[in-house]
């Protein structure tokens, strides 16, 4: 539905390498367009997604569709006694599995017994932030290993370096002002001494950034502001900003392009203040990786009022259109929609997928239901992609909202909404995981689930495409068919996806468990902190307790 909306041209955008706003017609909503401006893993997972490009493909294949109903636990640890609401997507190199906790803890376990080498637990204050989604509440999506060193972001806004081999803390810098509610959720992405992130809090009125920082040292390289400052451009006066970022960048390692995704403008749902595209929200951002420079963006979504988010990590790959070979990205938006595009020039390959209920329509002080609301389509979690079959696996929230436009927010620190958001009830809440035909755009096959599928999915060589929901269980789908082809309870909501790893010739899974603020706010599933690692003829599943529960 289009959306009805003032006309502003000429939107000044103070960016560190950006250009000037331009004009945009009413009708945009759902793919606002383009301005011009890593391989698959092996025995290991050293890196957040699998390979630099983020898809979350496993060329191993010794679990497949023949055998994956044989799959039991080989080993599985608490993570931590104050420890929940676990996103973690954890990383594997050298035989050790690097994991962290909602409260910034990194953990290293031997990747075949499950012994503990080693845990940090970083002096953080939680105090600064209202959390994930304004919700109060705090989440760590991982570490990245290289050089010897592991790195990590913590809430409160420091960039530390630990030691590979004992977890002892090398340096930790200062990267974003904790007071002005900005945390860090994400990951960092490493490459050619660089690390990368940004800054999460958009709900909150945060202004949004994507930096680089010497991985020797942790000093600044380079900044990329993604929305003006409070009170310049379109950015109004007072504790407003948004267009964070919530996951890796990713590192198209061919072309030495960073490509990162970016949160909603705020107020969120209240446009009035915030005239124009409001630039660069919602948008796929290519950098220059080495400078920080823009490339180009392409904004999903012009004038957001629904919470839009660019939110899930982007993947690159070689699409095959009419027989020809195009490097292309990829990100399932927030919207419900994902987007395939031109990885040089951000156009779109074809026209955004749908994948989940879509209904739209401006917000109003009485309330409208807009699908898929703001919790999302995709969310935060991480789509895959198949070399085998060149198809992308997207998970969805099939989760109607109703928006109403109330007061902005009364300062720094508080959710930024500019009103309210509810589930309505006695309407569905389900899942979607969908596999989209990256030269066509075609569905090739979609199923609905019983419950919201907020972690992402993973894809393997063995024809498989794992994914977990917030009601606590997993499922292995026929990449080709998706035929769903197991399944198991794991008790505790799942917020994240899998990695695949082999030592000595054993594959295996392994998957940390215990939800995220969603599943605890609406009372999707149980939550709790738990790494479960999975191999062919490990012993029976059974579900894991609560936090503060007893058992296994």
């Amino acid at each position: 539905m289009a959306l009805a909306l003032t006309v502003v041209a000429g939107v000044a955008v103070a960016c560190s390498g950006g250009t000037p706003g331009r004009s945009f017609k009413s009708g945009a909503l759902l793919d606002a367009g383009v301005r011009v401006g890593a391989g698959a893993a092996g025995t290991t997972w050293p890196v957040f997604g699998g390979g630099t490009d983020n898809t979350r493909f496993s060329a191993l294949s010794q679990i497949n569709t023949g055998n994956v109903g044989h799959l039991g636990v080989a080993w599985s640890a608490p993570l931590g006694r104050y420890s929940s609401l676990s996103e973690d997507y954890p990383v594997m190199t050298g035989r050790t599995l690097y994991v962290s906790s909602s409260t910034d803890e990194v953990m290293a376990y031997d990747a075949v017994t499950g012994a503990r080498t080693w845990a940090y637990a970083p002096q953080v204050d939680f105090t600064l932030s209202r959390g994930v989604g304004g919700y109060g509440v705090t989440v760590n999506r991982g570490v990245a290993v290289s050089g010897g060193n592991v790195y990590l972001l913590t809430f409160d806004d420091h960039l530390q370096a630990l030691s590979q081999a004992t977890g002892e803390e090398l340096w930790s810098n200062v990267v974003a002002d904790a007071h002005t509610g900005a945390y860090e959720t994400s990951a960092p992405t490493v490459w050619q001494k660089l690390v990368f992130g940004g800054d999460s809090g958009s709900e909150d009125g945060v202004r949004g950034f994507v930096a680089a920082y010497d991985a020797g040292t942790g000093s600044q390289v380079w900044r990329f502001w993604t929305v003006p400052a409070p009170g310049q451009g379109w950015v109004p006066k007072g504790p407003h900003g948004g267009g964070t970022i919530y996951m890796p960048p990713t590192i198209d390692t061919s072309s030495g392009l960073l490509y990162a995704g970016t949160g909603n403008p705020s107020p969120t749902i209240v446009g009035t203040s915030r005239p124009g595209p409001d630039l660069y929200t919602d948008s796929i951002l290519a950098l220059d990786a080495r400078t920080g420079k823009l490339a180009w963006y392409h904004q999903q979504v012009a004038h957001d009022l629904w919470d839009y988010d660019a939110a899930s990590p982007v993947m690159v790959f070689d699409a095959v259109l009419g027989g020809k070979k195009v490097r292309a990205v990829a990100e399932a938006g927030k919207s419900g929609y994902f987007f395939v595009l031109d990885a040089a020039t951000g156009r779109n390959l074809f026209p955004p997928v749908p994948f989940v209920t879509q209904k739209h329509s401006p917000p109003t002080a009485e309330g409208v239901l807009e699908c898929p609301g703001s919790l999302g389509g995709a969310q935060y979690g991480p789509s895959a992609f198949s070399p085998v079959t060149r198809a992308a696996y997207v998970t969805g929230l099939n989760v109607c909202m109703t928006l109403k436009v109330g007061p902005a927010s009364p300062g720094t620190g508080e959710k930024d909404f500019g009103g309210t958001s509810s589930i309505p009830p006695g309407l569905p809440q389900t899942g979607t995981v969908t596999a989209v035909d990256t030269g066509t755009g075609h569905v090739l096959w979609a199923r609905t689930l019983p419950a919201p599928m907020i972690g992402g999915a993973t894809a393997t060589a063995g024809g498989l495409v794992f994914a977990g929901d917030a009601h606590g269980t997993l499922y292995a789908f026929d990449a080709r068919t998706g035929e769903q082809v197991w399944h198991a309870y794991l008790g505790l909501a799942i917020g994240a996806a899998p990695i695949v790893y082999s030592v000595g010739g054993t594959e295996y899974l392994a998957l940390v468990v215990g939800g995220s603020p969603l599943s605890a706010n609406f009372g999707w599933g149980n939550v709790g902190a738990r790494i479960v690692v999975l191999k062919l003829g490990g012993s029976r599943i059974t579900p894991y307790p609560p936090a503060g529960g007893s058992g296994a």
